[in-house]
């Protein structure tokens, strides 16, 4: 039997345009809101501290929403989360996986590495190394002049 993907549990406001996000796995990522409703018009009525309040857990645990209708999707939560945290090499890692229709298994066997540690480098539990990160752009060199 295939481990469900962990989904949105809970969220609350910290402080200011910071958010507290739990996942049904027990994990608990800090995402600073900040940057994102300055750059993204879409994400401009979150600049009022009520409206930002208003945050829940929607679409079953997949994303957050606000009740102005703004959604913010669980995955890149973690990104920003792995982003602010300094796990640059986590958010690459994911994206090449992704760009690449790459499943964990998939992964695994094409870079030579276990099921389990890769799911360790893409929900940042571990920091992916640079000889890791290496390994994925030779991957896609290699897929690139076949």
């Amino acid at each position: 039997m295939k481990k469900q993907a962990p989904r949105l549990a809970d969220v609350k406001v910290v402080v200011n345009k910071i958010l507290q996000v739990a996942y049904s796995d027990s994990r608990t990522f800090y995402v600073d809101m900040a940057n994102i409703i300055k750059l993204y018009k879409a994400f401009a009525p979150l600049q009022d501290t009520i409206e930002f309040s208003t945050v829940s857990v929607a679409d079953w645990g997949w994303s957050l929403e606000w009740n102005c209708g703004v959604t913010l999707d669980a995955d890149r939560i973690i990104e920003l989360s792995l982003e602010q945290s300094g796990m640059l090499s986590n958010v690459e890692f994911r994206r090449w996986q992704d760009k690449n229709g790459l499943s964990l298994s998939d992964a695994a066997q094409e870079i030579g590495l276990s099921r389990r540690t890769i799911s360790q480098y893409r929900t940042g539990a571990r920091p992916v190394p640079r000889t890791v990160a290496l390994a994925c752009k030779g991957w896609e060199s290699m897929k690139l002049a076949a």
